[in-house]
């Protein structure tokens, strides 16, 4: 599958929202590209299922549960990690969640995507906080618990996964966007900060994947002619095309890619 089939070997990864979805390909491409990778989600049955198929495979890794938002169990996951490896080589922040609501009541629906409805109950602060804290706060503060180590052996990956919706702008979503744009910008920022140390920092921004967010869009006849006349493709991503993207980012094949935000979205941001 790769140029030289597994060119991670060696190294430890750990993968954010791993337990389904494109966090799981990530995981599986990781994995079967040699890292050993570290599974982490709030639910133990799903990453008990991903690490099953990692093993069937041939590969390694570990799971660990861990709801982002808690400053303890971050911290506890930190020390669990660290006590197992004395690096983390590769760091993929992919974890995140979304609340479609607008900013403010509509009575009047304005959303465009096919089974969209009016949205009478407008964004809490708690809907605002959660987006943002799980997106960006967690992120940051993995980033920290894991590059002292990295900048230690002068060598590290870091992945963010944003989003195409920064610049395409999909309906009652304005705090995922806020969030994912922010993860663009920190991306950038410390692909500068530490670019001297051999730290990559980069960015993928998925467009439409079949995933358990988006799987009513793609299960419509509706959803999906919508989907072909927006995407030049034709078609949605293909997860395992996302795994593919991130084995190349994390290998020495990118050694010279940093700061930079990838599209995978079939043109559609064209």
């Amino acid at each position: 599958m790769y140029p030289d089939n597994r060119p991670l070997t060696g190294r430890t990864a750990l993968v954010t929202g791993s337990g389904r979805g494109l966090g799981r390909a990530i995981a599986d491409s990781l994995a079967d590209a040699g890292a050993h990778v570290w599974v982490v989600a709030r639910t133990e049955d799903e990453l008990s299922v991903v690490l099953d198929g990692i093993h069937d495979r041939g590969g390694t890794g570990d799971i660990a549960t861990v709801d982002l938002r808690s400053p303890a169990e971050l911290a506890d996951l930190t020390r669990r990690v660290m006590s197992a490896t004395p690096v983390v080589d590769i760091l993929v922040n992919n974890a995140g969640i979304n609340r479609k609501k607008p900013v403010l009541p509509l009575d009047t629906n304005t959303a465009q995507q096919p089974g969209a409805r009016p949205h009478h109950d407008a964004m809490t602060d708690d809907d605002w906080t959660a987006i943002l804290d799980t997106h960006v706060t967690a992120s940051l503060s993995l980033i920290r618990s894991f590059v002292p180590a990295m900048l230690a052996q002068q060598h590290g990956r870091i992945i963010n996964i944003g989003s195409s919706s920064t610049v395409r702008s999909p309906d009652y979503c304005v705090p995922y966007q806020v969030g994912k744009g922010a993860l663009d910008h920190l991306t950038r920022g410390l692909a500068k900060e530490w670019a001297p140390f051999n730290i990559t920092v980069n960015s993928i921004a998925p467009g439409h994947f079949r995933t358990s967010m988006t799987q009513a869009l793609h299960d419509s006849e509706e959803g999906q002619q919508w989907l072909r006349e927006r995407i030049p493709m034709r078609r949605t991503g293909n997860p395992q095309e996302l795994g593919a993207l991130a084995v190349h980012l994390a290998s020495d094949h990118a050694s010279f890619i940093t700061g930079q935000t990838i599209y995978v979205d079939g043109g559609e941001t064209l």
